[in-house]
């Protein structure tokens, strides 16, 4: 594998140390969230590659008190993180039929101590090895208070015999779990009462950590059972002044947040929500991080890419985002990438449609059945209409011809525009009727759609690999690791040039599929949320392949407010897992303006899988369906998911394709 490519082979959290220090970029919308302004907990919230676990560790010990870090000042005492993604498998033991209702609880809460005191271990050597500013601290030594001693069975003194003790409970609580009647049963802790008071003896035994508390984020919080969740809810439901629990989970995973009586964390009051998933659909926003994440990644690997504007020291710290966030900055670091991952604007494809033989081929005989229809053969003809000098006008004109109503005004306008050198805005064929505005891009998807094995260039680009990744950072990343693997496969080049749009179009439907194939791993219904993408990815490409192209680009779908009462509880239960592994995401409808439909959603598929079914990644036109018509498609048979298709598509005819017929 070449070094380009090898820069974006990692793009898990979990394949990188817990140490982020120089891997997170402070995204470009820092400022607006609050995180340790008071003892508040904080809900985080976001799907798959929203970069929820590197979010969480930029603010745990292993970063804050990084050797990588000079300087470090004494506030950093004041919040000091520590991380928690409760093993699933230990916990799936602790259940009331396997040890009781009350111990299976307390030894839930007894897990969560000791792993979280394991944490606050290793960020008290972190601590004490740090580059502080002030000057070395030494913490290790310091003594327990007797109540804490207490709490520890006598067994630990000093801070530095903690390691040691937790590692024997973890172990002895282990036995216990797997064996709870021929094993003793351990003496349980609670988290909330040991940190706090770990961080008031050491707040008691220096100046400098007087502000001292701990943060605790909870990770993948929507993997504990519901008993479980209600045992940090307690805690979240009453903060201690030195400990603060946060939590983090996929959206719409967890709704309900109970606690073990009959109070429920309500958010303002209990607990403030940062919501990465919607912070990064900012398209500027998410442009920048993704340029700056490219440039980062190749100068780590060595790489060099002539831009001097790119500073790698100014993305780990919040006081350096004015300079990021300057208008000069952001169009050099993004024009730089963009420089290395090349676009054809939507004119530069139509012309490549008219020097590439099958798609001209394609694209006449498109004509000739509009022509045909109409009975204008003896007219016209495809070859005699296309033109190369009038790209634009030549593609959109395949459609034109095609639809239900006279195109005698089309074609008239697109001869004027023919003898004429004009060929834009204020020609006549581009003045009727938006025609080459509204629908350009669907004519082309619609001819590559005919010869899916040519690579689509609608889907090179960086800004059109952004389109299909937002707000996903992971999907970029490995949109860009097999961009790079493609074009420098057999190459060790610490420098890098712009890469050819073929490879990137070749690459966008090589992650597509691969994201495809990679659905039944989500969750419990993974296979049902395969066919779901199967299936709406069969309806917006068979509506591509309508040569009219009378609604392009279709590529979401609405249910009216007033008929979701219908939705069978499968198609409920699809819908709420689709949601929650952001395979579909639900976004307000913003161009319905009726009164009855201002609670309808949009339903859009996640863009990554737009180049495996060839469609449109744009959110231009949706289908507007009826409950029946999605329980068929989330949750019927392939028969009647069959006959729905055909009903769906079968009021323009779908013409036959060159590469055969559509069902």
């Amino acid at each position: 594998m070449s070094i380009l490519a090898e820069a974006f082979l990692k793009n898990r959290a979990e394949q990188l140390p817990a140490d982020v220090s120089d891997q997170f970029i402070v995204p470009p919308f820092f400022n607006r969230i609050s995180i340790f302004a008071d003892t508040k907990s904080v809900r985080i919230l976001g799907g798959r590659g929203c970069g929820k676990t590197m979010f969480i560790r930029h603010f745990c010990h292993s970063t804050t008190f990084s050797p990588k870090k000079l300087g470090i000042d004494d506030s950093a005492l004041e919040s000091v993180g520590l991380y928690l993604r409760p093993d699933t498998g230990f916990c799936s033991l602790m259940t009331s039929s396997w040890l009781g209702p009350e111990q299976s609880r307390l030894a839930f809460s007894h897990y969560v101590t000791l792993q979280l005191l394991a944490e606050a271990y290793q960020a008290l050597l972190n601590i004490a090895s740090a580059d502080l500013a002030a000057g070395p601290l030494d913490v290790m030594s310091q003594r327990i208070s007797p109540a804490l001693a207490l709490q520890f069975n006598q067994q630990v003194s000093t801070v530095s015999e903690l390691g040691t003790f937790v590692d024997l409970r973890l172990s002895e609580l282990d036995l216990w779990v797997r064996n709870p009647r021929s094993y003793a049963q351990p003496m349980f802790l609670s988290f909330a009462t040991v940190l706090p008071r770990l961080a008031e003896d050491l707040a008691r035994s220096s100046p400098r950590l007087k502000a001292l508390s701990f943060r605790a984020f909870i990770d993948e919080f929507e993997n504990l059972v519901e008993v479980q969740r209600m045992v940090i809810c307690d805690s979240i439901k009453h903060p201690h002044l030195r400990l603060a629990v946060h939590i983090a989970h996929k959206r719409g995973a967890v709704t309900d947040f109970k606690t073990s009586s009959d109070e429920r964390i309500v958010e303002m009051h209990d607990l403030r929500k940062i919501d990465l998933e919607e912070l990064l659909s900012s398209v500027t926003e998410f442009e920048l991080l993704a340029a700056e994440l490219f440039l980062l990644r190749l100068y780590l690997k060595g790489v060099s890419f002539d831009c001097p504007a790119f500073v790698p020291q100014k993305l780990y710290d919040r006081k350096d985002l004015s300079y990021r966030l300057t208008s000069d900055y952001r169009t050099k670091v993004v024009g730089r990438v963009r420089e290395l991952l090349p676009r054809l604007t939507s004119t530069d494809i139509a012309r490549e449609v008219l020097r590439d033989d099958p798609l001209k081929r394609r694209l006449i005989e498109m004509i000739d059945k509009g022509l045909g229809r109409h009975g204008l053969k003896k007219e016209y003809t495809g070859a005699s209409l296309v033109d190369a000098a009038k790209p634009r006008a030549s593609v959109v004109l395949g459609a034109l011809v095609n639809r239900a109503s006279d195109p005698s005004a089309a074609l008239h306008a697109f001869i004027e525009l023919k003898d004429d050198k004009g060929d834009g805005p204020g020609d006549p064929f581009y003045k009727v009727g938006g025609w080459v505005d509204n629908n350009l891009y669907g004519c082309l998807f619609h001819l590559y759609a005919g010869l899916p094995q040519r690579e689509n260039l609608l889907y090179a680009g960086f800004d059109r690999f952004c389109q299909l990744a937002r707000p996903s950072l992971r999907y970029f990343q490995e949109l860009c690791h097999v961009t790079l693997l493609l074009e420098f496969e057999n190459s060790d080049r610490n420098d890098i040039e712009p890469v050819s749009y073929k490879q990137q179009a070749q690459a966008a439907r090589q992650v597509s599929d691969a994201m495809f194939e990679d659905v039944p791993q989500l969750g419990l219904h993974g296979e049902r949320l395969r066919e779901m993408v199967r299936r709406l990815g069969a309806i917006f490409e068979a509506l591509n392949r309508r040569p009219s192209q009378s609604e392009p680009e279709v590529n979401h779908f609405s249910i009216d407010h007033a008929d979701k009462e219908g939705l069978s509880e499968d198609a409920l239960l699809v819908l709420k897992e689709a949601r929650t592994w952001s395979v579909l995401y639900e976004e307000p409808d913003t161009k319905n303006k009726r009164d009855y439909d201002v609670a309808q959603s949009d339903w859009v598929l996640n863009r990554i899988f737009a180049p495996r079914f060839g469609v449109s990644y744009r959110k231009r036109r949706k289908l507007t369906l009826k409950a029946t018509q999605v329980n068929t498609i989330l949750s019927q048979s392939s028969l009647a998911f069959e006959s729905l298709l055909k009903e769906l598509v079968e009021p323009e005819r779908t013409a036959q394709s060159s590469t055969g017929q559509l069902f």
